[in-house]
């Protein structure tokens, strides 16, 4: 009852009547010790938010589509060595080398594929499908990245992999994993939705939070499976988490696969294994993952050595559900972390204003911005169009001198000389470089016109707006202002960095665009013009 009435301090209510809000499950030992839920499950309806509700789980779909696959591996139906394109013929010539155990790991150098979709005009409540998917698979024409030299998380592979299971199984995923994991562990109300008509009974719908008062429908309407569409409960979640705790016969040599760490070419360890992270959380090795998809979050979090586990299923974009899953397995398991709580150490605010500036990623180009706080650090991957910080930013807190903690508990930014390294969840380093910060050229004319991304077949309009500077704007996209990050580069509101390349006479005849999970996609120059609006 105690543990009951501190985990609902955790998520407070809302103070709008009615809102959205979360499902939580604990297990411990085997049992269920809290299974509950908060808010509303369907606004116009009034109907609450149980044990019982449905919701789209996102990413968490990830691992049990890596499940189905090892189950094909362990019934030697394929190899994890097999190519990829072995079994997906619609595979481009630049994927050659990819294999099925590259897409499990998010190795394969493949950029992802929803990016890709917004660049190519579509909106994120139109249809897609599998085959929408394929077709962008298919346009590559360069890759992140060579197979298995880095990490970059990416819903390509496990769209790929569904299909894989599709065709080595012949069921579809969603038949395949019913027949093999939800129906024998009981888990009576998961499956994969490959029809988004499908009525569902007990569903959680998702919401966008509009300020106060205000919330709007914000559900997927995609029929693509893999990396997301699982839908389930915190009850079935549950059931799972006890499985890969402590897995049946018929279970434990594929769950020693999928908890397996996955590694690069240069041997290094990654922190994330067949679906799910790899991690620790003061001192206590953590099996973890999130999901977010439009209007919902979700986390499932195992702490093996304690037989813990904690399950977030949510129908609000800005519930931050690993976060809680953290602060609920503090409650859970209080006095039984081996490590203390991360000390918040100050440095001397002459150090912080030191290390403010623009950073350039040393491999993708891709910028971001460290700003001081009045409690330590920001990060951002933009500026405002007065060249302040943008309202989307991560705060970092100080544990040293060096090191600082991000606001999700998990990310780390590191300083060493002059550069910086943000540490994923994931243990996945990315060096950031100190770059000179542009102060804005005396002539944005020069980078205006339209821009042609072959691999695409769209285009990238760039031109002057009044008040706002250079923008940016795509087929069916919002105008984006650019704000200037390092020579010829600029950054929009998005998390995206552009930068222009020179021909041999000086002159800009292209741009390429980087970001978290596309990096140097080419846009040629087809027209110059002085462009505005």
């Amino acid at each position: 009852m105690i543990v009951d009435k501190q985990i609902e301090k955790i998520a407070p209510p809302d103070g709008r009547q009615p809102a959205p809000g979360w499902a939580v499950g604990v297990l411990r030992n085997g049992k269920p010790v809290h299974v509950k839920g908060y808010g509303f499950a369907d606004l116009e309806h009034r109907a609450c938010i149980t044990e019982t509700t449905v919701f789209h789980a996102a990413s968490l779909s990830k691992q049990f589509t890596a499940c189905a696959v090892l189950m094909l591996a362990a019934a030697r139906k394929l190899s994890l060595e097999d190519r990829a394109s072995d079994h997906v013929p619609e595979m481009p010539a630049c994927a050659a080398r990819i294999t099925l155990r590259h897409l499990l790991y998010h190795t394969s150098g493949l950029r992802d594929l929803w990016p890709l979709l917004r660049l190519s005009g579509w909106r994120e409540m139109d249809e897609r499908t599998e085959d929408d998917a394929l077709e962008i698979v298919r346009s590559h024409e360069e890759l992140n990245f060579a197979p298995g030299e880095a990490f970059t998380y990416c819903n390509t592979g496990y769209t790929l992999l569904a299909r894989v299971v599709k065709q080595v199984s012949g069921e579809s995923l969603r038949r395949f994993t019913g027949k093999h994991i939800f129906e024998p562990l009981g888990m009576t109300k998961t499956h994969f939705r490959d029809d988004h008509r499908q009525l569902l009974k007990g569903r959680a719908y998702g919401y966008t939070d509009g300020g106060p008062g205000r919330f709007g429908l914000w559900v997927p309407n995609f029929d693509l499976v893999g990396p997301t569409s699982l839908h389930t409960t915190v009850e079935d979640l549950l059931v799972w988490a006890g499985t890969l705790l402590a897995p049946r016969r018929s279970f434990a040599a594929v769950v020693a696969e999928l908890l397996r760490a996955g590694t690069l070419n240069n041997g290094r360890r990654l922190g994330y294994g067949a679906g799910v992270g790899l991690g620790s959380h003061r001192g206590l090795n953590v099996v973890r993952h999130s999901g977010w998809d439009l209007g919902y979050v979700s986390h499932l979090a195992l702490y093996p050595k304690r037989g813990c586990a904690v399950a977030i299923l949510g129908n609000s974009c800005l519930l931050q559900p690993a976060l809680r899953a953290r602060q609920v397995a503090e409650v859970c398991l209080r006095g039984r972390f081996p490590g203390k709580p991360a000390r918040h150490r100050t440095p001397p605010r002459a150090l912080l204003s030191k290390k403010q500036g623009v950073y350039r990623h040393s491999r993708t180009g891709w910028a971001l911005w460290i700003d001081p706080t009045e409690d330590g650090l920001a990060l951002s991957y933009g500026r405002s169009t007065t060249g302040s910080a943008p309202k989307s930013y991560v705060p970092l807190v100080p544990l040293g001198r060096r090191r600082f903690l991000a606001s999700d508990e998990v990310t780390e930014v590191i300083f060493d000389r002059g550069a910086l390294t943000v540490r994923s969840e994931f243990g996945v380093d990315d060096v950031f470089e100190r770059a000179v910060a542009a102060q804005g050229p005396r002539s944005l004319e020069p980078y205006t016109g339209t821009y042609r991304s072959r691999e695409l077949g769209t285009t990238l309009d760039v031109g002057v707006r009044r008040g706002k500077g250079l923008v940016v704007t795509q087929r069916k996209g919002p105008v984006r202002p650019l704000s200037p990050a390092y020579a010829d580069a600029f950054t929009d509101d998005n998390k995206a960095t552009y930068i222009f390349g020179r021909d041999v006479w000086g002159e800009i005849d292209r741009v390429a665009l980087s970001a978290e999970r596309v990096h140097h996609l080419r846009f040629d120059r087809i027209s110059v013009h002085n462009w505005r609006i």
